[in-house]
């Protein structure tokens, strides 16, 4: 019975390692294939729940892409144990219930198959993961979530509280994975999806992790029509594997997911698996980012952990294009400053914004250069319009007027140009979620539609782009999927 019930897993980052747990516990054996071999080390020291040193692994250098969009399209990754939480910064907002909705405004295609009522306990379930730190109470656009460790806004930041509020805006303190006040870690993230989530899986008779292992393909079965074997290469070895499973979830990554699957052809789907209606790959987007520092006329105590300021109403602004603010400690005097909680006179910022998902920019098989295991490498096509950029340059004035009115004159100092895709490493989109397979690649669980034997659940399946950090909502969809595939398994 475990063998007619297994489920495949590729990609061992914060979507695929959350499947896992949610299946796992549910009694559903698991098979995880991922590419990397070992967790990537770094260095993080936390004293009094300050961080005093965070070193992190670096990333690895692109190859088997073609970039015709933006020319300074990064494409960095990370093939390790964890994925990307090797690397992030532990941001966990949860999306607010008008994220989901708002853009129906514009066109039905904006329309997520899901809403906050649906994601809220799995939110939980990931957070209870996660050791977060927070402030415990809502504020607009931005819902309160379970936290371990509490943490309020110093005094001297109530005045830009209270004139955000004034225009719908919420303004506290950043929830992170942050984890306990005292660490020491020899890895550069508290929470880490391998260490905190499949390590103690690896211990559960109906767990099994394969390193080292590329997933290649889905293969097909046209009698069953049904996906049945993940072939995958041992980068030992370089010997090609096959395994049976029942069902597959595909967490390789908004770019690696939709390329597994363009890999998975078959007289059924000569196109690539999911890609009947000609919509996988579509819709790509990401997050414009930028740094900044501001200068203050007097000396305010320095935020960390860092603050952060939701985005303006749904109902007062553009619905898909928006901005979120975090403020914290800028430059080594100033996180030497917040670690004692002394006052500065400035402080670092970092934007998010959003751009419009549209069919233009997407990923999908080049024409003519291959990968090194001699499938189509993927093209990518991407860039930031001047409504987005805009957007931009209007966060910045924003900020600094919301400043003066809370009694704070403000100076910006030089922006980092960072305003290309990739930087914020928050790519979404490929694989998105919709009801109809007219607008969607993914339905409301994740499932490839007409293949429901397939689910993709990292940020690929995004409906559309959000101002805030999507890991928790990566997370909280991953469970919620896989819940879900439990239920249909156990049914059979």
């Amino acid at each position: 019975m475990d063998d007619d019930r297994r489920v495949i897993i590729v990609g061992s980052g914060p979507a695929g390692a959350m499947a896992a747990y949610q299946l796992v516990r549910n009694g559903i054996p698991v098979t995880m294939l991922e590419t990397g071999a070992d967790i990537q080390r770094g260095t993080l020291v936390r004293m009094a729940g300050r961080n005093l040193y965070r070193h992190l692994p670096q990333m690895t250098k692109p190859t088997g892409f073609v970039v015709t969009g933006d020319p300074q399209t990064n494409l960095e990754y990370n093939y390790a144990l964890g994925g990307l939480s090797n690397q992030w910064t532990g941001a966990v907002p949860r999306f607010c219930a008008e994220d989901f909705t708002a853009g129906e405004q514009v066109h039905e295609k904006y329309r997520w198959p899901v809403n906050y009522h649906d994601l809220a306990p799995f939110y939980e379930i990931a957070e209870r993961t996660m050791q977060v730190t927070a402030d415990p109470s809502d504020v607009p656009n931005l819902p309160a979530g379970y936290c371990d460790y509490r943490h309020k806004l110093p005094e001297d930041w109530q005045s830009v509280r209270r004139a955000a509020l004034k225009i719908g805006q919420g303004f506290t303190t950043m929830p992170l994975a942050d984890g306990p006040p005292f660490l020491f870690l020899r890895r550069g993230t508290s929470f880490n999806s391998y260490s905190k989530l499949l390590a103690i899986l690896r211990g559960e008779p109906g767990f099994k992790l394969i390193t080292k292992a590329h997933a290649l393909r889905l293969e097909w079965d046209g009698t069953k029509k049904k996906a049945v074997a993940a072939i995958y290469c041992d980068q030992q070895t370089a010997a090609h594997h096959r395994i049976r499973a029942n069902s597959f979830i595909v967490a390789c990554g908004p770019m690696n997911s939709p390329k597994l699957l363009f890999n998975s052809t078959s007289s059924d789907h000569p196109n690539g698996m999911g890609n009947g209606a000609g919509l996988l790959g579509k819709y790509l987007h990401d997050h414009p980012r930028e740094w900044w520092a501001v200068d203050v006329d007097a000396p305010l105590t320095s935020l960390s952990p860092p603050a952060y300021l939701t985005r303006l109403p749904h109902a007062s602004s553009d619905p898909l294009l928006a901005s979120s603010w975090t403020l914290g400690a800028f430059g080594t005097i100033g996180k030497i400053k917040s670690r004692v909680g002394r006052k500065t006179t400035y402080f670092g910022v970092q934007v998010f914004g959003t751009m419009v998902p549209e069919e233009k920019y997407y990923v999908g098989p080049a024409k003519e250069e291959k990968d090194q295991f001699g499938f189509p490498a993927l093209e990518v096509h991407i860039s930031f319009d001047e409504n987005v950029l805009n957007n931009m340059v209007r966060a910045r004035k924003h900020l600094m007027q919301l400043m003066q009115d809370a009694g704070h004159r403000g100076t910006i100092r030089d922006i980092v140009p960072t305003l290309v895709p990739g930087t914020a490493k928050h790519y979404g989109g490929a694989t998105r979620m919709h009801t109809s397979p007219k607008f969607g690649v993914t339905d409301c669980f994740n499932r490839l539609h007409g293949i429901p034997n397939v689910l993709v659940v990292d940020a690929g399946c995004f409906t559309t782009g959000v101002e805030k950090n999507p890991t928790l909502t990566v997370m909280a969809l991953a469970a919620r999927a896989a819940d879900r595939l439990a239920r249909d398994l156990k049914a059979m």
